[in-house]
């Protein structure tokens, strides 16, 4: 691991095991969660399952297409398939190593520049933190007023932050095409660009479209889990802890996002005034639905599809090669 690098692992451990802590703490202080004990919960249950698999398959088409547009001829059953690997990965490894599990078995098999591959990856987070960004600031308003919003002290700070990080890209840049050595950056990341460079025009509009589909698919699950714990929310009121818990994953964590998630889980659902019991009892059925059926077909498919740990490591070693 790089130098500066180093650091994140153990914050990320750091951050989940204490913010796991507080949760587990503070769910000991409650009442007993009822988990779905009649037909409508258990159906609700159900159905919050049947509707995360079906955004997976959104995002495996939208992963087809970002692979297409960059002229990469990805077989449709692995672009579906390791859209499940890469859940897994993200769920039981640290660092969102699914998502590199998926690069590395996606290369050989598409024939394609691994850096291209991974371009796709990358415009897959940029799109899923701008329609996430813009929906969390719509649904906190209409869920809670805009309660919990930074203060404009806050803001003006992470504004200046965000300029300063700007500024020394730009110097950083500066520096490059002095030395003459951004030629030979721009090759480099050319291809983890490219991806990015081409969300324009209609292409564009495509993806922003099926992520706003992901999210909806993926809101309807929050709100079904809500259902079947006996929450009593709505579903822009279930878009909102979505939003809000989906913003706080960004924060490095550990595997699963454990700690953040459920943090983010319960602070939401207090916001909106819901009883504490039932907040634990949607907790841990969001818990369940989001990392048990996902990670268990994933490493099905790991291990009779693309030959388990070690073809990973001979497919990463190829990949460097090459």
């Amino acid at each position: 691991m790089p130098e500066g690098r180093r650091w994140v692992r153990p914050l990320g451990w750091a951050v989940s095991v204490v913010s796991l802590a507080a949760v587990v703490w503070w769910a000991l202080q409650q009442d007993a969660p009822t988990l779905p004990d009649t037909p409508e919960t258990i159906a609700a249950f159900a159905g919050a399952i049947g509707l995360y698999a079906v955004a997976a398959l959104v995002r495996g088409e939208r992963w087809r297409l970002l692979l297409s547009e960059c002229d990469v001829a990805a077989p449709r059953a692995d672009c579906h398939a390791l859209i499940w690997v890469g859940y897994m990965g993200n769920n039981v490894l640290p660092a969102r190593a699914g998502d590199g599990m998926r690069a590395v078995f996606m290369a050989p098999r598409a024939k394609a520049d691994l850096r291209t591959v991974v371009g796709t990856l990358l415009a897959e987070r940029l799109l899923d933190i701008a329609v996430l960004a813009a929906g969390f600031v719509v649904l906190a308003w209409l869920a809670v007023g805009g309660r919990g919003f930074p203060e404009l002290s806050t803001v003006a700070v992470v504004l200046a932050v965000l300029a300063a990080g700007v500024a020394v890209a730009v110097l950083a840049v500066a520096i490059l095409h002095r030395r003459g050595l951004l030629h030979r950056v721009r090759e480099l990341l050319g291809p983890v660009l490219h991806s990015t460079r081409l969300l324009r025009g209609r292409h564009g509009a495509e993806m922003v479209g099926a992520t706003i589909l992901i999210w909806g698919l993926e809101l309807g699950v929050w709100w079904l889990c809500a259902e079947a714990a006996g929450l009593g929310i709505d579903p822009i009121e279930a878009g909102y802890i979505l939003a809000l818990s989906s913003m706080l994953a960004l924060v490095p964590a550990a595997p699963g996002q454990a700690g953040t998630m459920d943090a983010a889980v319960l602070i939401g659902a207090r916001a909106l005034g819901r009883p504490q019991s039932a907040s634990v009892a949607y907790l841990l059925l969001l818990r369940f639905v989001l990392l048990v059926p996902v990670t268990a077909v994933g490493f099905i498919l790991l291990v009779t599809r693309y030959g388990g740990v070690a073809r990973l490591r001979s497919a990463r070693a190829g990949n460097i090669a090459s």
